[in-house]
């Protein structure tokens, strides 16, 4: 491990149109803790993932993708289960845990930017591949979560994912028998870091 006394930004990479909420509680352990080293955000396109490989950009990387980039080690570093969101109004609420054969029989509607997350993958296996053949697509996740809460369908993802809509006229109730999904990875250098970075993904592996 590489030592250095000299005060450092920490560049966080955020992969795509999602920020984890567990950034925050990272960010303000890192402020609290060690204030003299400051984490700053570095937000990238979907472009950018695509053509681009991390350079001197940033030190770690955020994605809801695992990205194989050389040199870089990919960790799974928070999970979460499967949900659907439901209009307010939906029948669906009077299920504690809504069965796949129920949501099977609803409009499913699925946003297009999510297509490569891994838990997408998952969802598709718990459907036994029944949900690509009936699903409406549009572009973005925050279109898909309005067209849900005007009653046109329900969407599957992570509760997580949907907990920031609930204000928005969603409700969300588990998916019944599904398995854990990965939500974010930890992109960071194969190289030894540096003990404040050590240290700062330490705290990213300590939230929840």
């Amino acid at each position: 491990m590489k030592s250095s006394d000299a005060s450092t930004e920490i560049r966080v990479a955020v992969l795509g149109e999602w920020v984890p909420p567990q950034l925050a509680d990272v960010l303000a352990l890192q402020r609290a803790e060690e204030p003299e080293i400051p984490a700053a955000l570095v937000g990238c396109t979907a472009d950018d993932q695509a053509t681009q490989q991390p350079g001197e950009g940033f030190d770690f990387a955020l994605s809801t993708a695992a990205w194989q980039w050389p040199g870089w080690v990919c960790e799974a570093l928070w999970h979460d289960t499967l949900a659907v969101a439901v209009a307010k109004r939906s029948h669906l609420l009077a299920y504690h845990e809504v069965p796949c054969c129920e949501v099977l029989k609803q409009p499913l509607i699925c946003a297009q930017s999510t297509a490569d997350e891994p838990w997408r993958a998952v969802a598709q296996r718990l459907f036994e591949d029944a949900l690509q053949d009936r699903e409406q697509t549009v572009s973005t996740f925050d279109m898909a979560m309005t067209l849900v809460s005007a009653g046109y369908g329900i969407a599957v993802a992570p509760a997580v994912r949907l907990t920031g809509y609930q204000r928005r006229g969603i409700a969300v109730r588990p998916l019944a028998g599904a398995p854990t999904v990965v939500m974010a990875y930890l992109l960071r250098p194969h190289a030894s870091l540096t003990e404040p970075q050590a240290r700062f993904a330490r705290r990213a592996r300590s939230v929840s």
